[in-house]
């Protein structure tokens, strides 16, 4: 007895469209209305689908066209969203012809009513399409982006954010302050960021600043040592350093040294990590604590001994 597939009830289908691959299930999906929402509703709601990397394996047999379908199909359902480099798989500037995927402003653009979670890193990102995120994505709780053009501005109409990771931003220290005052977050890690924005934070109303329990910074004088004891949540400390002399960051020790001996604050006691990254940082660990003689693998690493200095776990 011979039966068409289109009789099947709606768990049969799912079933066996399940074992097609993606190219297939999207050529049954574009074959009638009911297929599309099977696969939509119901096979693309999974877990496995809900978390999205534009450079999964898994879309790289998909043509353009296909693949554009299956981003605004799922689009709607899904949580976590990582986009890299775009523009590169987007534009052949040399050629001068667009090639097999779609520019960065598609994503940013798509029905994401439930993203929780967006990573961005491409230069062409800008506040712009920041300002279409806080539409786009109205329950976005965590944002990573890496690009020159990004300022700060927009980012407080992103009102459920709890985590803004923007290194080497352009972050300005107005648009910080509204994003410490407005906002509730918990990690923040704005390092080799192009401005200096320690006495911005330093400056922050201390009750917006309770729920922080991360933060990344750069160029921090005695390596976030008053930034940590004004940050009553803080947990885990990321200072970064370029460009930095070794005697400098010796000097810089020694006070940080003395400021965490004679602090009567709790914060040495509650950081559970710091971690600093220096150029050159062998030559400089061999400087600062005078074990020329030893072999740099022998030397203590360089957040080692910050963690002595602040006493921390």
């Amino acid at each position: 007895m011979r039966m068409n597939i289109d009789e099947l009830n709606d768990d049969c289908l799912c079933i066996i469209l399940e074992y097609l691959p993606l190219p297939d299930q999207i050529a049954m999906a574009r074959s009638s209305l009911r297929y599309e929402q099977l696969l939509g509703e119901i096979v693309w709601r999974k877990a496995r689908y809900r978390e999205v990397s534009v450079s999964d394996d898994m879309l790289k047999p998909l043509n353009k066209e296909d693949y554009m379908f299956f981003f605004e199909v799922t689009s709607p359902h899904m949580e976590k969203l990582y986009i890299w480099n775009v523009h590169e798989k987007a534009f052949d500037s040399y050629l001068g012809r667009h090639l097999l995927r779609p520019e960065l402003a598609f994503y940013l653009c798509l029905k994401l009513t439930n993203l929780r979670e967006l990573c961005v890193t491409d230069d062409y990102m800008n506040n712009s399409m920041i300002q279409i995120v806080s539409k786009s994505c109205p329950h976005l709780n965590c944002l990573s982006v890496s690009s020159a053009y990004i300022t700060g501005q927009f980012m407080v109409d992103l009102h459920n954010l709890k985590t803004l990771v923007a290194r080497e931003c352009s972050i300005e220290a107005s648009h910080l302050a509204e994003m410490l005052t407005q906002l509730q977050l918990t990690t923040l890690d704005v390092t080799a960021n192009r401005y200096n924005i320690e006495q911005t934070i330093l400056q922050a109303p201390t009750a917006r600043l309770l729920r922080l329990q991360r933060l990344g910074i750069s160029d921090a004088k005695d390596f976030g040592f008053h930034i940590g004891e004004q940050l009553p949540a803080l947990r885990e400390l990321v200072v970064s350093y370029h460009g930095v002399k070794a005697e400098d960051l010796r000097d810089m020790m020694d006070t940080t040294r003395q400021l965490a001996a004679s602090s009567d604050s709790k914060f040495t006691k509650r950081l559970q990590s710091i971690m600093c990254n220096v150029v050159d940082v062998e030559v400089a660990l061999e400087q600062m604590t005078g074990l020329e003689t030893r072999s740099p693998r022998a030397s203590p690493q360089f957040c080692e001994l910050l963690k002595i200095i602040y006493k921390c776990k």
